[in-house]
């Protein structure tokens, strides 16, 4: 028994390495970088953009496995612009904003050789992790940042521990990953098949199935959408005058679906 509290003991101690110094750095001018990709965070009413300086961005699709050294990823979190009653305030694109009077947490990764070595048994290749402030202290030391190299763990050596880079390369569109949906693509389906919504409301798919989708108005010479991809593929349409809106998927006929638009 003793043998195996002390085994579980050291188990922890590994994974609870880290950095004791900051060799990621404060990424100065980081929001002038490439804006990779943003997500609305639903359940915790947060923007997340994700941005790269000209390193990590010059990675194309077919080359995330491997992010030249120097690459800086930053992952920017802020509070949500929210009305009175605590839901988001939605821009015109039906997506998050940021509430101006937030302060951002400036989550920082940077790949150098030979860096990651002191995470032990979490490494994630050659990178490092730091969380700033925007005045450029600590929101996440170098010593505490295991949690930052255990999550990055669920994104894979296949993909450089690098999450939802395939997003970027697939969509090419900023705007039209990360939105929270109203609707799913699924296993050939629309869910759900009928979807009731106020005049001016911004309805937003998304494709989680396995392959790609569109959407397209039942009239013949109607609109249709670009195709959304596998798994990451989203559109938007915003629906202001009441109706209905019968629609399939012209990749796939038999998939149908309807939006009713009430007053």
């Amino acid at each position: 028994m003793y043998k195996c509290v002390l085994a579980f003991a050291l188990s922890l101690a590994a994974l609870a390495q880290a950095p004791t110094t900051d060799r990621v750095g404060f990424p100065e001018g980081y929001q002038k970088w490439t804006v990779l990709y943003t997500l609305d965070r639903s359940d915790n009413k947060q923007l997340r953009t994700i941005y790269g300086n000209e390193i990590a961005a010059s990675v194309k699709d077919g080359g995330q496995a491997n992010y030249p050294y120097g690459s800086v990823v930053v992952l920017e979190t802020v509070a949500a612009l929210k009305d009175a009653d605590g839901n988001a305030v939605l821009d015109n694109r039906g997506r998050y904003q940021k509430d101006p009077a937030a302060t951002p947490t400036i989550n920082t990764m940077r790949k150098e050789k030979g860096f990651g070595a002191a995470y032990g048994a979490i490494r994630n290749g050659e990178w490092e992790y730091v969380a700033y402030t925007p005045a450029k202290t600590f929101s996440t030391a170098p010593q505490n940042s295991t949690t930052c190299a255990n999550c990055h763990l669920q994104a894979g050596q296949g993909k450089d521990w690098v999450f939802r880079a395939s997003g970027h390369f697939k969509n090419g569109v900023t705007e039209s990953l990360g939105a929270v949906p109203s609707a799913i693509i699924k296993n050939y389906a629309f869910v759900p098949a009928v979807l009731t919504v106020k005049s001016g409301t911004f309805v937003t798919f998304y494709n989680d199935d396995v392959v790609a989708h569109n959407i397209a108005d039942d009239f013949q010479g109607g609109w249709i959408s670009a195709n959304l991809q596998a798994g990451s593929g989203t559109q938007g349409i915003l629906f202001t005058i009441p109706g209905e809106f019968n629609f399939h998927c012209a990749i796939h006929p038999n998939m149908k679906g309807k939006i009713i638009v009430v007053p």
